[in-house]
């Protein structure tokens, strides 16, 4: 997954707007169904089950609509977010793995720790995580040091998805 030059103020507007939007809708779907569930089903003693059924029904819905909106343009920012997180998580997953195949020095492994800790700088800059901003540079500097220290080269291009599957 290439890293992408998206406006952060943008970014951050959509994203509001995105959350927004999603708390209200669960809030006022949750609020109806649970209504209608306990005028259809209620039996006069408690409601939590028809309540939990209603948020859960509204969290269905929300979810498929998300699935039906998430390539409008308003949310291609969302959403590249959304996919560059997914794609870290993989391979945070597969840390073991990649700690074992860094240790030896392995090609693919390397091209996956430099995308790792690009990608997070990345992310972390569009999310204004400023805490852990300057531990990630002195990785990164150090990994820098590393790559010189092998005579390699690499760019966030020489990262693919599939590097994982070969570790």
């Amino acid at each position: 997954m290439e890293l992408q030059n998206i406006d952060k103020a943008r970014f951050k507007k959509h994203l509001n707007r995105f959350q927004g939007g999603l708390v209200v809708a669960l809030l006022l779907l949750s609020l109806g169904l649970s209504e209608l569930y306990v005028g259809l089903w209620s039996d006069g003693g408690s409601h939590f089950w028809l309540n939990a059924a209603a948020v859960a029904t509204a969290a269905f819905i929300i979810a498929g609509v998300v699935g039906l909106v998430k390539n409008h343009p308003a949310l291609t920012e969302v959403m590249y977010v959304w996919r560059l997180k997914n794609e870290l998580n993989r391979i945070y997953r597969a840390s073991r793995k990649l700690d074992k195949a860094l240790a030896d020095n392995n090609p693919d492994a390397l091209a996956i720790k430099y995308y790792q800790l690009h990608a997070s700088k990345h992310l972390y800059q569009l999310e204004d995580n400023t805490l852990t901003l300057d531990e990630l540079n002195q990785q990164i500097t150090d990994f820098d040091q590393k790559l010189a220290e092998l005579g390699l080269t690499l760019s966030i291009g020489d990262y693919q998805p599939d590097l994982l599957n070969r570790l």
